[in-house]
């Protein structure tokens, strides 16, 4: 039996994320990256996405009857978003290690906020359906009340991948200014950000326009969801968390020759005591 277009989408992604877990699985038994390491992140948010894709195939080949193999897939993309964001905001957070006061922590308040709001909202529609348009009908308080917490907390995200941008650019300039030169990794952090925003954007769009919505009876025909909802899905969204990713995990390259965090701790104690003298 031939897979429905979501149950292919869902798939192709499967492998492309568990070829990207098995390059960081491959680092860590090589002894090139460290537990103790930012690109653990990584994994984690590829770990997400693989529950993620693998929910999402389950409810392609099973279809609206496994209402909550949607819900997972759905909360599990969401979170897989969220750890995202928090991947870039971490990244660059090592870059302004040597600043003593930067807006990582509030931002990652924020994202804490915003990522409760989204699963709050997405389980508010917990329960079994025979069909979209039975789940419309039964439950239009419920999808219009959890639509208005996704679209916040969405919100919220594409306000903070707007502070990362302000974060990078700011410090690019300071990078300039301090060493003559941009330091690789911003520019691979410059290149992942409108990939966040595009992302971000198609969230808000998906909790308050019925056409990018799960639950629409109008994105679903007899075979299931409707290829252009899933094109457009799996572009805006599932594309653009694996190249992100993906970018995310190039910056090992471009900053394996950077002091660590430790060094730069150390550093900075050595070049308080001069400065107290001078």
């Amino acid at each position: 039996m031939a897979l429905s277009a979501d149950a292919s989408a869902a798939l192709v992604f499967l492998v492309l994320y568990a070829i990207l877990f098995f390059i960081l699985v491959f680092g860590y038994l090589t002894k090139r990256l460290k537990l103790r390491s930012r690109y653990t992140v990584i994994l984690f948010h590829i770990s997400i996405r693989l529950a993620s894709q693998g929910t999402g195939l389950g409810f392609g080949i099973k279809g609206f009857e496994a209402t909550n193999l949607l819900i997972a897939y759905l909360i599990l993309g969401a979170e897989g978003y969220f750890t995202l964001v928090l991947c870039t905001a971490r990244f660059l957070a090592f870059s302004l290690a040597h600043i003593r006061r930067h807006p990582m922590t509030i931002i990652h308040w924020l994202l804490i906020g915003a990522n409760t709001i989204i699963i709050t909202g997405g389980s508010m529609l917990a329960g079994g359906s025979n069909s979209a348009a039975d789940a419309w009908e039964r439950n239009n308080d419920k999808i219009t009340t959890a639509k208005a917490m996704r679209a916040t907390g969405q919100a919220i995200f594409l306000a903070i991948d707007c502070l990362l941008l302000f974060c990078i650019l700011v410090t690019v300039r300071q990078n300039k200014r301090e060493k003559g030169q941009i330091h690789p990794t911003l520019i691979v952090l410059l290149f992942t950000w409108p990939l966040l925003t595009v992302r971000g954007i198609y969230g808000v769009l998906q909790a308050v326009l019925e056409k990018y919505n799960y639950y629409y009876p109008g994105n679903y025909d007899s075979h299931g969801l409707v290829t252009s909802f899933v094109v457009i899905e799996y572009v805006l969204a599932t594309t653009m968390e694996w190249t992100s990713c993906l970018f995310l995990m190039v910056t090992w390259i471009t900053s394996r020759h950077d002091l660590s965090k430790a060094q730069i701790e150390h550093a900075r104690k050595i070049e308080n005591p001069l400065r107290l003298r001078q």
